[in-house]
This record gives structure tokens, sequence and C-alpha cells, in this order.
């Protein structure tokens, strides 16, 4: 999901306040001197989220960290961070990797590496019925939506918004949360049209969220095609490359497909696992 950074005395100040929580594959009170410390955002299902008992975390992401784990013989533990706070806390030394729904972006390869795990896009999430008729990201000249913080759909959010004004049209409101579920709250209460997020989150939630009475996607419209990455130090060659063996381990096995048909997200499988393969890419 997300864009770039640049390092301020203030987001330092702010990042050492965040009450990062440690949380392993399985809780551990403590870190073990080998463990590989993944930061990520930990409110997007079916990618990652906490199960009902509130403390457990579960998801693709979490069962590919856990089957790479085997092949690094290494365990990848979590820690939650604000997804704008997970490149600062890796610059810091707080983290080793990011372990999320962070996109591969030429701006991001600036900072870090990436081994990318997945591929997605971007779709809208809309109340249940449609109420404010959103056809497409096309139609929302004037409207409201929400994104996450530090997201690449703030990119593409702001250019709709300055082709709607350059048409003569009102611009795009976005209203930006820290969390995924305040932003999809937003489209629940009425407070903005559509929630601009990533493809397997918004297809999931519409499916679960009340059995399904609560959300729709706009379909026929997905944005951003664009893998996503581990992000990993640019200094930690190592690190990325034995993340990219056992990953492609993975692939190679079947393991990685089994994970993902699971979720039901086998439509974002990789044939391999690439380092900065988002290079290219243009948001």
């Amino acid at each position: 999901m997300p864009s770039s950074f640049k390092p301020n005395s203030r987001f330092h100040r702010w990042l050492a306040a965040v009450p990062a929580l440690c949380l392993g594959l399985a809780f551990t009170p403590a870190r073990a001197a080998d463990d590989i410390v993944a930061g990520s955002l930990t409110n997007s299902p079916p990618m990652i989220a906490y199960a009902s008992d509130g403390t457990t975390l579960e998801g693709a992401i979490v069962d590919l960290a856990a089957a790479m784990s085997k092949k690094l013989g290494r365990t990848i533990t979590f820690k939650a961070i604000p997804f704008s706070g997970l490149l600062p806390a890796m610059q810091a030394k707080h983290i080793d990797i990011t372990f999320t729904m962070m996109n591969d972006t030429p701006e991001r390869e600036k900072l870090v590496d990436f081994v990318d795990f997945f591929n997605l896009g971007t779709m809208l999430l809309i109340k249940k019925g449609n109420p404010e008729h959103v056809e497409s990201l096309e139609t929302m000249c004037g409207k409201t939506i929400s994104t996450v913080q530090g997201s690449t759909q703030i990119i593409l959010a702001n250019e709709m918004s300055a082709k709607c004004t350059a048409a003569g049209k009102q611009p795009i409101t976005n209203l930006q949360y820290a969390q995924p579920s305040d932003a999809r709250l937003q489209v629940q209460i009425g407070r903005v049209a559509a929630f601009l997020g990533n493809s397997p989150v918004m297809v999931y939630l519409a499916k679960t969220a009340g059995n399904g009475t609560v959300f729709d996607v706009v379909k026929g419209h997905e944005y951003q095609p664009v893998p996503l990455g581990i992000a990993v130090a640019k200094d930690n060659t190592a690190l990325r490359d034995a993340l990219q063996k056992a990953l492609n381990e993975l692939i190679a096995d079947g393991g990685y497909l089994k994970i993902l048909e699971k979720y039901g997200v086998e439509g974002g499988a990789l044939k391999s696992a690439t380092i900065n393969g988002g290079a290219n890419v243009k948001l």
C-alpha cells in the first residue's frame, strides 16, 4: 500500500512514541537472538490480521512467514507498527524487515530493497447498495474517499483529483487514516463515498463484513497493478538473498500456492520471487 518517506525530526519524535507491540507467529514473551523481526500493519485480512482472540496473527502473510522460517532456520516474528512508520522503523533498526501490504515502487527502492512475494492492485470499497453511485475512480470528482496514511493509493487519489480540477470539476477530498479499519469504517457510517485500498483486502471485506451485507467493491475497475515486497535494508544483502531463496524454494515445492489458495488470493501468485521487481512501476 503506501508512498515516500523523508526523514525529519518531528517524524522521528513521533516514531519514538509509537507503542509497537511485538507479536510472534506463536506469541512469545521475548525475542530470540536469531529472530527476524518483521514490521507490519496488522489489520489487513485476509493477508494479515488478528484472529478472534485478539492476540494471534493469521493470514496469508503470517503463513508465508512461518513456512519461510522453516527454510531459513530462523523465526520471523511480527511487530505491529502503523504503515507510515514502517520504513522509519527499519532505518532506525527497530525491525529487520517489513512483511506487510507494502508496494514495491521505484521511490521506495531508493530507500530499501524488496523481495517481491505477491501481485495486487487497488480497488474501491463502497457501502452496500452503492448509495453514492460510485462507478469508478473517474466518477469521484466532488466526493470524499478514505485511504491509509503513507499508502500509494494517496498518489492515485491525488492524480485523479488533479484531473477533476483540470476538467473544471470539484476535487476529490481524501481523508487519511492510520489503520485500514478506520478507513473502512468511514464508508460504513457514510462519511466517505469509498475506501481506496488493496484489492485482496477490499474483496475480502465485501465478502465477509456482516456476511456480505455491509460493503461492495466497484467491479471492473482495478488500478495500480504492482508487486508487494518484503522490504530489507540495502546494506543487508545477506538477509535479502536468504529471504529470496527461501521464498523461491516455497514456490518450487508448491507450499506457496497452497497458502495463497487457503485464503482465496491465489490470483496474486508470482512464478518467482524477484528482487526490486517494481523498478519500472508507474503510479
